[in-house]
C-alpha cells in the first residue's frame, strides 16, 4: 500500500513507499556535488591526467565542464517533470521506450553500482601505501575496504537523512580543506610562476592524450545525476531537482578548474615531468611542502571524499534498485522497503554484495590502484549511451507530450551538442587503443551492452515484459489534490 504525505501549497510531497520530502534543497544539492567527490577526483586523478595531457591538464577539466554543462541542461528537462527514484530508467522508459529505459538501466549497472567500489578499493591502496611510508604500519587496503563498506551499509540502511546529513559534513570539510591547499600554492607558485599555459591546446604533449583526458575528467564530473534518484525522498523536487543538478554541476566544475591550475602551479608547471613521475602522490607532497606535519589534512580530507561519495553512489543506486523491483524489471523482492528506517533495505543488500564483489574481484586481478582508472574509462564510455539516449528522450518528450513547452536552445541545440560532443570525444580517445589494462574497457562495454540486447529480446519472446506497463511511472502521477495545486502554482 503507498504511503501518502501531507502536502502544503508551497512544496510537492511525492506519494511514495520511501520517506517522502525528508530531503530539502541543500542536501540535494550536496548529494549531486558529494556523488562528483571534488576532492578524491582531483588528488587521486591529477596526476594521470597531467601524465597524459601534460601541463594542459586544467584544459581537460575545463573541455568536461562544458559538455557536462550542456548534458546537465538536458537532464533539467526530464527532471523537472518526472520526478521518480528509477532516474534514468525512468526517464528513458517513459521517453522513448521501456526496452530503451531497461538498456539504458542495463549500462547503468556499470555506473553507480559500481562506483562505492573502485572508489573504497583505491583509497584503500592510497591509506595502505600512507600507513607504511609515514608509520611503517601494514594495512592492507583489503581491510580498509571491508571496514568501510560495512559503515556504508550501515548509514545508507538506517535513513536517507542520516546518510546524507553525514555525506554532507564531510564533503564540506574536504572542499575547504582543498581550497585552502590551492590558496597556498598560488602564494608561494613553484619554477614556472603563475602562468595560463595550463590553458593553451598547444601545450598539450598529443591531441589523443588530451582526448583521453577529457574522457576521463567527464568520469570525474558523473554525479550530478545522482540527484535524480532522490526525488521520491525530495521536498518539491520538481523544482530544486533541476537546480541541484545545475547547482552540482556549476560548484564543482569551477572547483576542478581553479585547483586544477592552482596545484600544478603550486608545484611548478617548469618541472610537469616531476609532478607527473613523483613516487608519491604530487598533492601530499605539495601540502607538505607548504603545511608541513598538517600536510595530514589533505589526506583526511581525501578520506572524507571517498566515504561521502561512497554514501551518495550506493543511495543512488539502491533507489534504482528499488525503482526497478517495484516495477518487475528486477525481482520484486527489491521494491520493499524497511518498516522502520523507509529504506529500500533488500536494494542496500544487493548493491553491499555487488560492492564486495566487484571491489575485491578487480583489486585481487589488477590491483586497487588500475581498478580505478579501468573502471573510470568503462564507466565514461558506457555513459556516452546513457547521456546519448537521454538527450533524444528529451527531445522526443518535448516535441511530443510537453510540445507546448518546447525550447529550441533547452530541447534539442543543447541534446545535440552534447550528444556529438560525447561521441566524438569517446571515439578520438579509443582510436588507437589505449595500453593495456585500458585496452579491454571498450570491449567490456560492447560485451555488457551486447548482453543486455539478448536479456531484453529474450523478454520479448518469452512474454516476460510486464514490467513495461510500469516502466515509466513516477511518483507524482497520482498526487494528492493539493499537491496537484502546487504543482500548478509552480508553474509545472
Amino acid at each position: 500500500m503507498r504511503v501518502s504525505q501531507p502536502a502544503t501549497r508551497s512544496h510537492t510531497i511525492a506519494t511514495t513507499e520511501l520517506r517522502a520530502g525528508a530531503l530539502k534543497f541543500p542536501a540535494i544539492l550536496m548529494q549531486g556535488i558529494t556523488h562528483i567527490a571534488p576532492a578524491v577526483g582531483l588528488v587521486l586523478s591529477i596526476q594521470f591526467v597531467a601524465s597524459i595531457a601534460g601541463i594542459t591538464a586544467p584544459l581537460a577539466y575545463l573541455l568536461a565542464f562544458v559538455i557536462i554543462l550542456t548534458l546537465g541542461v538536458s537532464l533539467m528537462q526530464l527532471a523537472r517533470h518526472l520526478p521518480s527514484a528509477g532516474g534514468y530508467y525512468t526517464y528513458i522508459s517513459r521517453t522513448v521506450h521501456p526496452r530503451a529505459g531497461f538498456l539504458t538501466a542495463w549500462l547503468y549497472f556499470l555506473y553507480d553500482p559500481t562506483s562505492t567500489a573502485i572508489n573504497l578499493a583505491f583509497m584503500g591502496f592510497f591509506f595502505e601505501s600512507a600507513m607504511r611510508v609515514e608509520y611503517g604500519v601494514r594495512f592492507p587496503w583489503w581491510l580498509f575496504f571491508l571496514i568501510a563498506t560495512v559503515l556504508i551499509t550501515t548509514l545508507v540502511y538506517r535513513g536517507i537523512a542520516l546518510s546524507t546529513g553525514v555525506m554532507a559534513f564531510l564533503a564540506t570539510a574536504e572542499i575547504l580543506i582543498v581550497v585552502a591547499l590551492c590558496g597556498f600554492g598560488l602564494a608561494r607558485p613553484g619554477p614556472g610562476g603563475l602562468n595560463v599555459e595550463s590553458y593553451l591546446p598547444a601545450r598539450a604533449p598529443s591531441a589523443n592524450g588530451l582526448y583521453l583526458a577529457v574522457v576521463f575528467s567527464i568520469f570525474l564530473f558523473t554525479g550530478f545525476d545522482a540527484v535524480a534518484p532522490l526525488a521520491e525522498e525530495s521536498e518539491d523536487p520538481r523544482r530544486n531537482l533541476p537546480r541541484a543538478i545545475m547547482g552540482s554541476i556549476l560548484l564543482t566544475g569551477l572547483f576542478f578548474v581553479f585547483c586544477s591550475w592552482a596545484v600544478l602551479a603550486g608545484w611548478g608547471t617548469a618541472n610537469i615531468g616531476g609532478f607527473v613521475h613523483s613516487a608519491e602522490n604530487p598533492c601530499f607532497v605539495l601540502a607538505r611542502k607548504l603545511w608541513g606535519k598538517a600536510w595530514v589534512l589533505v589526506f583526511i580530507a581525501v578520506l572524507n571524499s571517498v566515504v561521502a561519495v561512497s554514501i551518495a553512489c550506493t543511495n543512488a543506486a539502491t533507489r534504482v534498485f528499488f525503482a526497478m523491483g517495484r516495477s518487475g524489471a528486477l525481482p520484486r523482492v527489491l521494491g520493499q522497503v524497511h518498516p522502520k528506517y523507509r529504506t529500500p533495505s533488500n536494494a542496500i543488500w544487493l548493491q553491499t554484495l555487488i560492492t564486495l564483489a566487484v571491489g575485491l574481484g578487480l583489486g585481487f586481478w589488477i590491483g586497487p590502484e588500475q581498478e580505478y582508472y579501468f573502471m573510470g574509462v568503462v564507466i565514461t564510455l558506457g555513459l556516452v549511451f546513457v547521456y546519448g539516449v537521454s538527450n533524444y528522450g528529451v527531445y522526443r518528450f518535448y516535441r511530443g507530450e510537453k510540445r507546448q513547452e518546447f525550447r529550441l536552445w533547452q530541447h534539442a541545440i543543447c541534446p545535440l551538442i552534447s550528444t556529438v560532443a560525447l561521441l566524438w570525444v569517446g571515439v578520438e580517445a579509443i582510436v588507437p587503443l589505449p595500453p593495456a589494462p585500458l585496452l579491454y574497457a571498450p570491449a567490456l562495454v560492447g560485451v555488457w551492452l551486447a548482453a543486455g540486447c539478448v536479456l531484453v529480446w529474450w523478454m520479448s519472446r518469452t512474454g516476460r515484459e510486464a514490467w513495461l506497463l510500469k516502466a515509466g511511472e513516477i511518483a507524482h502521477e497520482t498526487p494528492l489534490p493539493v499537491a496537484q495545486e502546487s504543482i500548478g502554482q509552480t508553474g509545472d
